[in-house]
């Protein structure tokens, strides 16, 4: 008569019940959580089998169920294994015997595609924040600028305008002719309407930027269409530009980009690539998305800074293919009257920096190395190189890998290199934290589910 298998004590291990995975003959073991287990055993004992077939594929197909129908459209189909049951299986990775590192700007974000949706989250939600006035830059569309008039400028005069280059001092009757075939017949130069039928010329101290009259109107609720139909037009013929000038309170100016209303600076159009240090849209153009650069290091070149500059202290100096940056370093140092008997730690420190960065005919380490950069086809050049140079955080972009604009986007305060940061514990609390409006809602609720299902998984 078979024996029945008495159920395991609730326990929060890893528990696996009856493993008949290839050659495993139906095991039951625990592995606890938070601890390095190994499996040992000889050829053939199913550590395989039981890392990898068992663990790790119950822990992938249960992930993989979790993504919608269209991701796992992309994913190889993942079997599950032969065993009784699996308790308390936590989300697994699994690591070949090789490099499986596609690239080195990869990060768990990127290979869980919770970066992806980030992106998405910050290009529908985000807003530019100007670094200079900390207000929120805005672009506007022709019912925005209509909305915001009707809300500031009721029932007031105002004429709408865009701006135009001005034209060379030769070219005025061609420029005025070519406006008036075009429909308009008002420009603005020097704070003074020029009728374009009266004149023949435009003043030789004009602006580099002259602004076309559109349309004067009453702003008011039943102007609405035409004032939108003039905001529009305003924007297609000044190339996302359109100003306002209200009468009695000054001129307003809108911008389909986004563009700080207190200092006019204006911002990245915001779109999910701005988001990728992957890409060079969006990567750091100083250290190219890595986060990183490498610098020559004082430590490397110089290791033993007991030593004197006459005993070889600057390292790369003291090797044959430095000897003659040695000899011109000692001669000058001896025309300047410093010891080259004492160490260098105990040298001025005016002196350490003249090394370093040379002074007059002295050629220092920094020339040393700008000479060598342009031998740098040469293999031994470059093996030499390395030796002296060390990764630091990028000073553009503070580690972040991502170009300024993108790091400018905000949602509730918090820009994606923060939250990328993040604890998974903490990210998924800020985006339970979020109060969004009823539009806002609807067009991130797909993003926001699977931010918190893959969140929740992990």
């Amino acid at each position: 008569m078979a024996s029945i298998r008495q159920p395991l004590v609730p326990s929060s291990d890893l528990i696996v019940e009856g493993a008949r995975q290839n050659n495993l003959k139906n095991i039951s073991l625990r592995i606890p959580h938070n601890q390095v287990t190994a499996i040992t055993g000889v050829s053939g004992s199913g550590k395989s089998s039981l890392a990898f077939d068992t663990l790790f594929a119950e822990g992938q197909w249960r992930y993989v169920e979790s993504l919608s129908t269209y991701a796992r459209m992309f994913l190889d189909k993942v079997n599950r294994p032969d065993v009784d049951r699996l308790i308390n299986v936590r989300p697994a990775i699994a690591i070949e015997q090789k490099n499986p590192i596609r690239t080195a700007r990869s990060t768990v974000g990127t290979t869980t595609e919770i970066a992806d949706l980030l992106r998405l989250l910050f290009a529908k939600l985000g807003h530019p924040v100007c670094p200079d006035c900390g207000i929120d830059a805005r672009s506007f569309h022709p019912g925005s600028v209509a909305d915001d008039l009707l809300n500031h400028c009721s029932d007031t005069r105002a004429m709408i305008l865009f701006p135009v280059k001005a034209p060379a001092p030769k070219q005025d009757q061609t420029f005025l002719q070519s406006l008036l075939l075009r429909g308009f017949t008002r420009v603005q130069c020097c704070e003074e309407i020029l009728d374009l039928h009266e004149i023949h010329s435009l003043p030789k101290t004009k602006p580099d930027t002259l602004h076309v009259v559109l349309d004067r109107l009453v702003i008011r609720e039943d102007n609405r269409s035409r004032l939108v139909e003039a905001i529009e037009t305003a924007f297609r013929e000044g190339e996302g530009l359109c100003r306002v000038e209200v009468i009695d309170q000054g001129p307003r100016t809108y911008s389909t980009d986004f563009r700080c209303q207190q200092c006019g600076r204006t911002f990245e159009p915001i779109r999910p690539v701005l988001f990728s240090f992957n890409n060079p849209l969006g990567a750091c153009p100083e250290c190219k998305g890595f986060g990183n650069i490498l610098r020559y290091d004082r430590d490397l070149v110089i290791p033993d800074h007991s030593k004197s500059l006459a005993q070889g202290a600057i390292e790369p100096w003291s090797k044959p293919s430095g000897d003659w940056w040695q000899k011109q370093m000692l001669l000058s140092m001896k025309r300047r009257g410093v010891d080259l008997t004492i160490p260098y730690k105990n040298l001025p420190q005016n002196i350490q920096q003249m090394l370093w960065q040379g002074e007059g005919k002295l050629e220092g380490v920094q020339q040393f190395f700008e000479y060598l950069e342009g031998k740098r086809y040469k293999l031994h050049v470059r093996v030499m190189l390395s030796r002296y140079r060390t990764p630091v955080p990028c000073p553009a972009c503070e580690g972040s890998r991502l170009r300024p604009d993108a790091r400018y986007v905000k949602i509730a305060g918090t820009d994606i290199h923060a939250l990328s940061t993040l604890t998974i514990e903490e990210a998924a609390a800020w985006i339970t934290s979020l109060t969004l409006s009823l539009h806002e809602e609807q067009v991130a609720r797909d993003i926001l589910r699977q931010l918190t299902d893959k969140l929740g998984f992990l």
